[in-house]
C-alpha cells in the first residue's frame, strides 16, 4: 500500500506521531489533486500533521487550503463540477480535514479485514450527500499513488467552526435531540428496496464480508478474554470487573453470533451509521448534531446505533437511567417521520438483538488487547462492563435459539475457494479494478489472521504436550 502514516513513537502519545518529509510532499501533491477534481481551485496546500481526532484506524490532519493564484470564480464558471460544490461550505473553503488510512496502525489489518477503510470512503463519495442528517461535506478524495484507482484517504469539510463542540457533553435534551436525528436517518431508509437489493452498495450484518469472518473473530477471542476478565474479577481502580454470569453468556453468544447477524439483518431494517458516540459527533451551533467517522456503515436494526450510543457514552448507571426514556423518545421519532407497523414490542426485541451484536464485538476485541497498543488503555474497563451489563438488565441471551451454535477453539477453514476467486483472472474493465484492489487486500489481511490463529494453536498444543511430557519424565525425541 503506498499510502502514508504518521510515525508512532508514543502509542499514548498522538501528539509525537509525526510524518517523514517526502511522505508529506507526496501527500500535498495527492490532496491538491483531490480538491481540484471537486473543482476548487486550489495552487497549494500545507499540511498540519499534528494528530486531531482519532486513535486507532486512520491518521486525521488538517489541511489549509491556499488559492492565492486561482483565476476568480467568473473564470471558473465553464467547469462543470463548480455548479456541484456542496452547500455547507464556501467555493474556497480556507481548511479541511484529511482522514487517511494508516498502515502504521496497530489494527491497520484489522480495518482492511473489516472493511473499515472501504466502508468510510464509500460512504462520503457515494452516500453522504444523500442522508437527511449533518454531515462534513466530502471535498475530495486522496488516491494510491501506484494506481491512482484506490480511494486511500477523504478530504472533509472542517467542522470545527466557532460554537461548534466536539464530543459534546450532553444533558437529557440534548441525548434527545441525538436521538431524533438518528431516527430520521433511519426513517428515511426504512426498508429502502436498495439496501436489500444492494444499490447502494452497504452490506447487511450477514453479508460475506462480516459473516463468518465477525463469528470467528469472537471465537478466536473468547479464549483470552474469558481468561483475562476472570483474573480481573473484582475489578481494578481503572473500573468494575464482571459477574460470573457474564461468562456463560458472553460464551453462549458468541456459539450463536451468526445467528444474530442473520436476524440482525432480516426486515425491517435500515441503513446505519455504525459506531454513533459522543467522540464521534459534533454538536453544531443551533444544537444540531453532525455525525463523522463512517466505517462502520452496514443494514441492520436502526437501534443498533442507539444501543451503542448510550453504551459508549455513559456510565451503567447513566445508561440504566436513560434506556427507557431514550426507547420511548427513539420509537416516538420514528413514527413521527413516517415509519408504520413497528411497536414498541419489535423495538424491545431488537433492542435485545443489538446489545449481542457490535458491544459485544467491541468488548472482546479491545478487552483482549494489551494496555501497550491501546491508545487510551482505560477503555477496555470502562467499556466491557457496561456492555456486559447492557446484555444482562436487557435478558437480550434470552433470544438466542436452543441447540444452536459455533464451536468455539477450532481454526477456521483457510479461504482457498475465496483466493481463487479474488487472484483468478486480472478484471477485464478499469473501473472493476478498483473492486478487485479492494478484495485482494481483504483477502489478504484475512489470510494473515487465519495464519497467526494457526500459529497460536500450534504454539498452544505444544506447550501442553511440552509440560505432559516434563511431568511424566519421558524425554522427547530430540533430548540428549
Amino acid at each position: 500500500m503506498s499510502a502514508v502514516a504518521l510515525e508512532r513513537s508514543d502509542l499514548s502519545d498522538p501528539s509525537t506521531w509525526k510524518m517523514a518529509p517526502t511522505d508529506e510532499t507526496s501527500l500535498e501533491t495527492r490532496i491538491l489533486a483531490g480538491l481540484r477534481s471537486k473543482g476548487y481551485p486550489a495552487t497549494s496546500v500545507s499540511l498540519d500533521s499534528k494528530k486531531l481526532k482519532g486513535g486507532y484506524i486512520c491518521d486525521t490532519m488538517r489541511v489549509l487550503i491556499d488559492y492565492s493564484t486561482a483565476p476568480n470564480k467568473t473564470e471558473l464558471a465553464s467547469d462543470t463540477n463548480v455548479n456541484v460544490l456542496p452547500k455547507s461550505v464556501l467555493a474556497r473553503p480556507s481548511s479541511a480535514i484529511l482522514k487517511i488510512a494508516s498502515p502504521l496502525s496497530n489494527d491497520h489489518d484489522v480495518a482492511l479485514r473489516l472493511r473499515l477503510y472501504e466502508r468510510e470512503w464509500h460512504f462520503y463519495e457515494h452516500i453522504a450527500a444523500r442522508v437527511p442528517v449533518r454531515v462534513p461535506a466530502h471535498l475530495g478524495s486522496v488516491k494510491d499513488e501506484a494506481t491512482g484507482l484506490i480511494t486511500e484517504g477523504v478530504l472533509l469539510e472542517d467542522l470545527e467552526i466557532p460554537g461548534a463542540e466536539l464530543c459534546p457533553k450532553m444533558d437529557d435534551a440534548g441525548v434527545l435531540q441525538t436521538v431524533a436525528h438518528i431516527a430520521r436517518q433511519h426513517a428515511q431508509f426504512w426498508n429502502d428496496p436498495q439496501l436489500s437489493s444492494g444499490a447502494l452498495g452497504i452490506k447487511p450484518h450477514n453479508s460475506p464480508w462480516y459473516q463468518p469472518g465477525w463469528g470467528n473473530d469472537l471465537a478466536d477471542y473468547w479464549p483470552r478474554f474469558e481468561t483475562k476478565w476472570r483474573a480481573r474479577a473484582g475489578g481494578d481502580a481503572m473500573g468494575p470487573g464482571l459477574p460470573e454470569e457474564a461468562f456463560a453468556i458472553g460464551k453462549r453468544i458468541v456459539e450463536c453470533f451468526g445467528w444474530v447477524q442473520d436476524e440482525l439483518s432480516s426486515k425491517p431494517h435500515t441503513f446505519n451509521h455504525g459506531d454513533v458516540k459522543p467522540p464521534n459527533m459534533f454538536m453544531m451551533p443551533g444544537g444540531v448534531p453532525a455525525f463523522i467517522d463512517w466505517q462502520y456503515t452496514a443494514v441492520g436494526k436502526g437501534c443498533q446505533d442507539v444501543v451503542f450510543f448510550l453504551i459508549e457514552g455513559y456510565d451503567v448507571n447513566e445508561c440504566r437511567r436513560l434506556e427507557p426514556i431514550v426507547m420511548k423518545a427513539y420509537h416516538a421519532s420514528l413514527v413521527h417521520n413516517g415509519v408504520s407497523d413497528y411497536s414498541m414490542d419489535d423495538l424491545t426485541h431488537d433492542w435485545k438483538l443489538a446489545c449481542m451484536h457490535f458491544p459485544l464485538y467491541v468488548a472482546l476485541w479491545f478487552g483482549t488487547t494489551p494496555d501497550e497498543q491501546l491508545v487510551d488503555p482505560g477503555f477496555p474497563r470502562r467499556f466491557v462492563p457496561r456492555a456486559f451489563d447492557a446484555i444482562l438488565r436487557n435478558r437480550a441471551h434470552e433470544l438466542l435459539p436452543v441447540g444452536h451454535h459455533l464451536a468455539i477453539g477450532m481454526p477456521p477453514e483457510p479461504p482457498s475457494s475465496h483466493v481463487e476467486d479474488v487472484f483468478s483472472a486480472a478484471p477485464a474493465k478499469l473501473e472493476d479494478c478498483q473492486t478487485a484492489l479492494y478484495e485482494a487486500r481483504a483477502a489478504l489481511a484475512e489470510m494473515r489472521r487465519q495464519r497467526d490463529t494457526y500459529k497460536n494453536a500450534l504454539d498452544a498444543i505444544t506447550a501442553v504436550a511440552a509440560a505432559a511430557t516434563a511431568k511424566s519424565g519421558v524425554r522427547s525425541p530430540s533430548s540428549p
